[in-house]
This record gives structure tokens, sequence and C-alpha cells, in this order.
């Protein structure tokens, strides 16, 4: 079975300074364990960075979050829209995989947005249901936001897995 896990916008400017995510240091723990499962298993690892100009994902906004520590021959997918798989160079890598992982930022936009729009385009994709996060939104906390996204893409068709059973 050919694998791949998809890290979303794990970038300086989401988890540092003013817009620091809340439990962004969990979401990094989580995301180091499933890359080093995935690269001792020998799966595809690939980078997905959001570029917003003048925002938050920008100048030393944009970079990967050091504690991730991307390989070199680590593919990095840059988007300018919240479906990472609207940059057709996705797809393309992933083209003939069995099962594509998907953790990262923000559950409720580039998270949800990219497990659907892989979905629509046939690919297998299955979310890492506590390897994602996001922000407070009005009346909920970031753990009730993400909880409803893991919900609406089970209900959504979305296979969802768990850190445990990846690294099983």
């Amino acid at each position: 079975m050919s694998a791949a896990l998809i890290i979303i916008d794990t970038q300086v400017g989401a988890l540092t300074g003013q817009w620091a995510m809340p439990d962004g240091d969990a979401l990094i723990a989580a995301c180091q364990s499933a890359v080093a499962h995935a690269r001792a298993k020998g799966w595809t690892v690939i980078w997905v960075q959001h570029h917003e100009p003048g925002g938050a994902m920008d100048g030393a906004g944009f970079a990967i979050d050091p504690r991730l520590e991307p390989a070199a021959d680590e593919a990095r997918v840059l988007k300018v829209e919240a479906d990472a798989f609207s940059n057709a160079a996705l797809g393309q890598l992933l083209s003939g995989y069995d099962r594509i992982l998907l953790a990262g930022l923000q559950s409720d936009c580039c998270v949800q947005a990219t497990a659907l729009g892989g979905q629509r385009r046939g690919f297998p994709v299955t979310l890492v249901a506590d390897a994602h996060h996001t922000w407070s939104r009005q009346d909920l906390t970031a753990a009730a936001v993400r909880d409803r996204v893991t919900r609406e893409l089970r209900e959504a068709g979305i296979p969802l897995t768990t850190l445990v059973e990846v690294l099983a």
C-alpha cells in the first residue's frame, strides 16, 4: 500500500506571536509523531504552506514551524486558497496513492476544504482526527470547533483515524 501524509499550514505565523493557536504545542507534537512514523514507514510526506501576502502567513510567518523540521527531499506545495488541491501540483504528487492522511491547520478552513477537495477529486483522503486544530469561533472553544469539523467531515464520508491508529 502506498501512503502519504500531508501536513497543512503548520507555519510560524499561525503558531507564534499574536496569532498563536491555542494548544499549538500539542498539535506540533502530534504532527511530529505522525511525520516520524511516516518517514520510518517510507511514506511520502508533503508540506502544504498557505501564502497570504501581507498577512500572518507572509515573511517570517510563512516558514514551517522549525520544530517540525521538513526534510529537504519532501515536497512543498504552496496554496493561496483553502483547498490545497486547488494547486494542481498536489494532485500530481498524489496520483496513485492508496491512502492520504491529512493533519495540520486550520480545522474549519484549510483542513476541511482540503479533505473535501480531495474527496471531490477522487483521492483517498483520511483525516487524522486528533492531529488538526483551529482557533475559537464566536461562542465555541477551539476544541469544540475542531470536533464539529471532524463530525461534519465524517458525515460527508471522509474516513477518520486517530494518531494512535496511525502509529500502530
